[in-house]
């Protein structure tokens, strides 16, 4: 059986390593990573910084879901890799492989960036719909965010979201921005008629 440190090493030697699965697996579990698997950002912005960007992507992108799930100390203690890891997953951005990774990609840096919501949630773009409440009956509501919901008002209701369709277009990830519109647009429950903003919900905890 492969040990964690045999895993690391392979990784560190090819982006393309089986060994890369492991790592994830020992880090992250369910979207959410063990706050102790901060020990790796400092492996991980030597071992990025030694990648080409069309190579680390997905490393990147571990790296953010790490950094978003670490606590206070270890974001203190590894500010320099977080800043290092940031800075190569801009990088990336410009040759992002798919819509897809572009969305992680984003989704990494707000995560370096301590956005506790959207370092965490932006990735609902590539799922393709979010479920939120009702704000006011607490209708559960299932929302198509790929073909944009006759629910919806397309818009960009906060200033992050403004920055981020801005950062999609800019890059040529034209579908990306639309989805975005939708993420943080306004929408009408069909159950009361009430008329709320979407990202809202979704960065509100259950109720």
């Amino acid at each position: 059986m492969t040990s964690l440190q045999e895993a690391l090493n392979a990784a560190a030697d090819d982006p393309a390593s089986p060994a890369w699965d492991l790592i994830w697996q020992e880090s992250c579990h369910q979207g959410t990573c063990d706050p102790a698997s901060a020990v790796l950002l400092p492996w991980l912005a030597r071992t990025c910084a030694n990648f080409r960007p069309q190579d680390r992507e997905r490393a990147v992108v571990l790296a953010g879901f790490i950094a978003v799930d670490a606590d206070d100390k270890s974001r203190g203690l590894y500010a320099d890799d977080i800043a290092t890891l940031r800075a190569l997953t801009v990088e990336c951005l410009a040759s992002a492989s798919s819509d897809t990774m572009f969305v992680y990609l984003q989704q990494a840096v707000l995560g370096f960036d301590g956005d506790e919501v959207w370092g965490k949630e932006l990735d609902r773009i590539n799922d393709g719909e979010v479920d939120v409440q009702c704000p006011v009956c607490a209708e559960n509501l299932l929302i198509d965010l790929q073909s944009g919901d006759s629910s919806i008002e397309p818009g960009l209701s906060s200033q992050l979201a403004t920055s981020l369709h801005a950062e999609a277009l800019r890059l040529g990830h034209e579908s990306v921005a639309t989805v975005l519109t939708y993420l943080f647009g306004r929408m009408t429950c069909s159950a009361c008629g009430t008329t709320f903003n979407l990202a809202d919900e979704v960065a509100s905890p259950p109720r």
